[in-house]
This record gives C-alpha cells, sequence and structure tokens, in this order.
C-alpha cells in the first residue's frame, strides 16, 4: 500500500512533463489592410412618398395603404389618405359657385331690361326733341313774341333731356360691363376653388411616380404607418425603391478618413437570417463629417459603395458590415493577436525550440483585426506557445 501511495506523484510528474504546450505558426501569405465600417443598403433610386401639400390641411389620416414589399409599376394604388373634410369644402364651395352662376345669369337679365328701358327712353326723348326743334324754327308772325321764346326754351329743355338720355345709357353700358365683370370674377374664382378641391381629393389618392417595391418608413417613434393612423405634413410615409439598383451607404470613422479612396476594393457582410457575402468598392466619398447620430457624438462621414453583382435578396435598410481593403501586402509574416504579449512598450512571444521554450522580442509592422503582421524576430513557420 506504501509504494502505491509513492507511485501515483511519479506518473502525474511524468504525464505533465509531456503535455505539448498549445502553439500558434508563425504564417507566410498575403494580407489585405482593412478599415472596419456599418452601413445600410438602399437603392440608388427611390421616390420618397409624403402627403400631399393640401390647403387648410396639417393631418392626414391614412384611409388604405398598399402592403409594404409589394411590387409596384408607375401609377399604381400606394396610400389613400382620408378626403372627407376637403368633400365638405368641396360641397360648401359647390353650393356657392351655383348661387353666383345663379346671381350672373339674373344679373344679365336684370341689366339688359334696364338697357332695353334706356333705348325706348332714348327714342321718346328723340321725338320730343324733334317735335320741339320744328316748332322753334317755325316761322310764323301770327305767332306772338312769348310764344316763339317758349318755342326755344322747350327746345332747348328736349335738347338736354336727350343728351342726359344718352349719357344715361353710355353710363349704364360701362357700369353693366364692370359689374358683369366682377360678378363674372367671382364665378371664375369660385370654379378655380371648386377645381382645386377636386385636385386635392385626386392628390390624396397617391399614385407610385415610379416602377419599384413599396419600403414602408417609421416615424420618430420607429413605429410604420398603417390605415387608421395619422402622418403629419411633411412626414415620409413610404419610398419605392428600385431594387435591381442597390447600393451601401457606409458610414467611416474620422480618424480612417484618410485611409479609403474612390475605387478601393470593399468586402460586405450583410445582416440577417442568411449571412450574405458581395464584393463590391467604393464609389463616392462624403464631402462633410458629421455626428454619427443624435446620441451617439463620434464624427464619421459618408461612403458609397458599388456591388460588383446583385443578390435578390437585397432590400433596402438592410445593416451591413464593410471591410475596405485599403492596401494589399504580400509575403507576410503573420500571427494571430492572441499570441503575442505586450509589456513595457515591447512585443514579445514564448518562441518553442528543441530545448524547451523561450521569450523573445519582436517588432510589430501592424495589427490588422485579430492578425498581427511581424517586422522582425520570427521566421516563416516558428512555433509560438500561447
Amino acid at each position: 500500500m506504501k509504494t502505491v501511495i509513492n507511485t501515483i506523484p511519479l506518473a502525474l510528474l511524468m504525464l505533465v512533463g509531456c503535455t505539448q504546450p498549445v502553439t500558434e505558426q508563425v504564417m507566410q501569405e498575403n494580407v489585405d489592410i482593412t478599415v472596419n465600417a456599418s452601413g445600410e443598403l438602399e437603392s440608388k433610386t427611390t421616390a420618397i412618398i409624403a402627403p400631399p401639400s393640401v390647403s387648410r390641411m396639417w393631418q392626414y389620416p391614412i384611409k388604405r395603404i398598399a402592403p409594404e414589399n409589394t411590387q409596384v409599376k408607375k401609377g399604381d394604388f400606394l396610400i389613400a389618405f382620408d378626403d372627407k373634410k376637403i368633400r365638405d369644402r368641396m360641397i360648401d364651395k359647390q353650393a356657392n359657385l351655383n348661387r353666383a352662376i345663379k346671381e350672373l345669369e339674373n344679373k344679365e337679365l336684370k341689366e339688359i331690361e334696364v338697357e332695353q328701358e334706356l333705348i325706348l327712353a332714348i327714342a321718346e326723348k328723340e321725338m320730343m326733341h324733334e317735335k320741339a326743334e320744328r316748332k322753334a324754327n317755325i316761322l310764323d308772325n301770327s305767332r306772338s313774341e312769348n310764344e316763339r321764346k317758349k318755342s326755344i326754351i322747350d327746345f332747348t329743355i328736349a335738347t338736354n333731356d336727350l343728351f342726359l338720355a344718352r349719357k344715361k345709357l353710355e353710363f349704364h353700358k360701362s357700369n353693366k360691363l364692370l359689374n358683369i365683370k366682377q360678378m363674372s370674377s367671382k364665378v371664375d374664382r369660385l370654379k378655380n376653388e371648386v377645381n382645386e378641391l377636386k385636385h386635392d381629393i385626386t392628390r390624396l389618392n397617391v399614385k407610385s411616380p415610379i416602377d419599384g417595391m413599396i419600403i414602408y418608413r417609421s416615424n420618430s417613434q420607429s413605429e410604420k404607418p398603417a390605415a387608421g393612423e395619422n402622418v403629419q405634413f411633411g412626414q415620409p410615409v413610404m419610398e419605392i425603391a428600385v431594387i435591381e439598383e442597390m447600393q451601401l451607404k457606409a458610414q467611416v470613422a474620422e480618424p480612417d478618413s484618410g485611409k479609403v479612396a474612390v475605387g478601393q476594393r470593399v468586402e460586405i457582410t450583410l445582416d440577417g437570417t442568411q449571412e450574405i457575402v458581395i464584393e463590391g468598392q467604393i464609389e463616392t466619398l462624403g464631402r462633410v463629417f458629421r455626428d454619427k447620430s443624435f446620441q451617439d457624438k463620434r464624427r464619421i462621414f459618408d461612403v458609397i459603395i458599388s456591388f460588383d453583382s446583385t443578390d435578390p435578396r437585397l432590400r433596402p435598410g438592410m445593416t451591413a458590415r464593410v471591410d475596405i481593403v485599403t492596401q494589399e501586402l504580400t509575403d507576410q509574416l503573420t500571427l494571430p493577436a492572441h499570441a503575442i504579449s505586450y509589456e513595457n512598450g515591447q512585443h514579445h512571444v514564448t518562441k518553442v525550440t528543441s530545448l524547451g521554450t523561450e521569450i523573445i522580442d519582436i517588432n510589430v509592422k501592424t495589427v490588422n483585426g485579430n492578425k498581427v503582421i511581424i517586422d522582425q524576430g520570427l521566421d516563416k513557420g516558428d512555433e509560438v506557445a500561447l
């Protein structure tokens, strides 16, 4: 029994001595230096759909709305807003228009009637004027001086009466034109208002301006539109996206701005139930820096990335992780980052040799993600203990 107790520690020592350390091998390979970013898919061609501009209307109740992700053609139905208030206003305006048209017709008939009366009055004054003129021009010595003077006075009165009658007709005609013009202008104005309201009713039934797919736009509470809800004037409700023309809008951190350039190769990994990896390249760079969001004040700038190929699963709004290849290095010595230690300003590793292990200092060229590129201190094939 005593012999067994002494044998067990010896067996454990032999087992420990024979255990090989976990190692990583120095590899020689081509390395892509990348800048990491994130972004969101969008369509190159989109149409933003919002409530139309309607006079005296700020709240737009949704009556009907086409389902999200529906493929539509130009002119297809998208969304109908409640037009009851507009229809009520149109009924009132139409009643006012009908009343104005009737008033105009009555006014025209009345003006014609008055004009005919004035014409008849002129004819009567002309007859009286002609009669008075003949009396005034009679040379009859049998008439007394008073009778001749009276004839001249009557002729003068008849002349004045005829002049006034003609002036009345002239005034009536000019005044008639003004009155008819004013009332016609009122009718035209009401017609325009009725037609505008009819046009507003038509515009509240929004049709698609382009071919594409319906993508709902969320409000400030991250809620998507639905029938029965109200939206504010100017608030986007949906967008029509041409999914055959997709691109990625990525946000690059300000410190990395000097590393990226148009034309650089990009690897895009789309998040989702099925991970999709697509190659692309930088198409345009943003011209200004901005805060990442209202809550996140980190400075970023936007980069537009085009795809080398398309995938029918791509949809606007999908998020993606982006690796922008800023530099391509060949035949580089690399190790995983977890195999290297850093202490007192110096990188070092535990190198495995034929005699055991030794700690050696190394020079690191750069760190690329979870991979370290080694400049000096190790060779291809060297084993490093973890």
